[in-house]
């Protein structure tokens, strides 16, 4: 995908990937490009045909600093300092930007790239298995350890913490959640035997009404819903909304307000559709059994039939651009409610002993969180049933080993 490119046109591939980062393809217009390039729309077309091949040069470069981080991470001496390089090190946060968006922003004319770079985290999954069994050979892992369910637990933490860094995670939550990773890994090394062995939809609607024009309304903020979840805010432009819709403009804002207003309610229409799966979750008896729910609940998410896949709240919780502000901080807001939610329950469960003491609760919640994304970015990415569901069983046979453990702050 990546052609090579000279040192002036490599600056300015930097200048446009800083707006596909802030903005993904769909949300950036040729006037940002240009304005950020320094070059007028006819040197564009020019050097890279159209914008979408400007998108391809940008995700080149972007891809090619992956692959050369994997190239490293790969040649570390034992299985662990390689998966310690792919969690604790990373190229900059741009391209990883850039890549979560391209995978999940994209509108149907641009299919292909999210498929393209499923295939490419396949192959690099691939390699890491490949890299695990050759630890198996040479003893440092357990010879029956599942080689293939150790690659893909690590790169979806590697996805999950991409897609918070793409929505702005500060440095030390990224930290704390690769550093809960690490530590589940060497308590899956340890016990990767034992584990190895260990492991082999929305209710009905009902009645809508009489009334027509509340049944329209419905349809037309359930067909915003799938755009929004789709395209993301910034990506969704009123002509695509309204044709989804079947309104007009005039509709539109008389039936919502304007397009922050029906966003957030096509929000609250996602959250109530979804059934909260997180509240349901934070009812089960022990942390392991809250774990297994949110892994489960994120997996149906993926399942259910006639919706996208992927997550419409962390896809909006990166969008950049002053527009989209609002939009972002309210997404922020929700999920962080989540958040403190799930750090409560896992405190109570050390106060009931059902979580060591020294366990960090910060970091096995954004451990978890990542876990979660890593699975909601590759369902939105295009991976198989049969993909996420062994995911989420590799994941599993991992939580006892990693709460196990005295992760502390220290």
């Amino acid at each position: 995908m990546a052609r090579p490119r000279a040192f002036e046109e490599s600056e300015v591939l930097d200048r446009a990937a800083d707006v596909f980062g802030r903005r993904g393809y769909d949300g950036s217009t040729m006037a940002e490009l240009t304005a950020a390039m320094g070059l007028n729309s006819p040197s564009i077309y020019a050097a890279f045909g159209s914008k979408r091949g400007l998108f391809d040069a940008v995700l080149g470069r972007c891809s090619a600093r992956e692959d050369a981080h994997w190239e490293w991470a790969l040649t570390a001496p034992t299985a662990e300092e390689v998966v310690k390089r792919l969690l604790t090190t990373s190229p900059a946060q741009e391209s990883s930007r850039i890549l979560v968006h391209a995978g999940l922003a994209m509108g149907s004319e641009n299919a292909d790239i999210p498929a393209a770079l499923l295939h490419r985290r396949q192959s690099a999954e691939l390699k890491l298995r490949d890299r695990f069994e050759e630890a198996k050979r040479s003893g440092e892992l357990p010879v029956d350890a599942d080689a293939s369910g150790l690659a893909s637990y690590v790169t979806s933490v590697l996805g999950g913490l991409a897609m918070k860094a793409a929505g702005g995670a500060p440095h030390d939550d990224l930290r704390e959640g690769a550093e809960q990773a690490m530590a589940a890994w060497r308590a899956i090394s340890d016990v990767a035997a034992a584990a190895s062995a260990s492991t082999r939809g929305a209710a009905p609607a009902g009645e809508l009404g009489r009334d027509p024009r509340r049944f329209s309304a419905d349809t037309a903020l359930d067909a915003a819903m799938k755009v929004f979840w789709t395209k993301g805010f910034a990506g969704a432009s009123l002509n695509d909304l309204t044709e989804a819709m079947g309104i007009t403009r005039p509709s539109l804002y008389a039936a919502f307000g304007n397009k922050e207003a029906l966003f957030f309610k096509a929000l609250d229409l996602y959250q109530s559709l979804r059934k909260d799966y997180l509240t349901e979750a934070l009812q089960a008896p022990t942390a392991r059994g809250v774990f297994e729910a949110l892994l489960r609940g994120a997996l149906r998410d993926q399942q259910a039939e006639g919706q996208p896949r992927g997550c419409l709240m962390v896809l909006n919780a990166m969008q950049g651009g002053d527009e989209a502000q609002p939009i972002r901080n309210e997404v922020l807001r929700r999920q962080a409610i989540g958040r403190d939610l799930l750090a409560a329950r896992f405190e109570r469960a050390k106060r009931d002993g059902d979580l060591l003491p020294t366990v960090n609760v910060e970091g096995l919640v954004r451990f978890v969180q990542s876990l979660m994304h890593g699975i909601l970015m590759q369902g939105g990415a295009g991976a198989s049933q049969r993909e996420l569901e062994a995911l989420v069983e590799s994941s599993l046979t991992m939580w006892t080993a990693s709460t196990e453990l005295p992760i502390s702050k220290d």
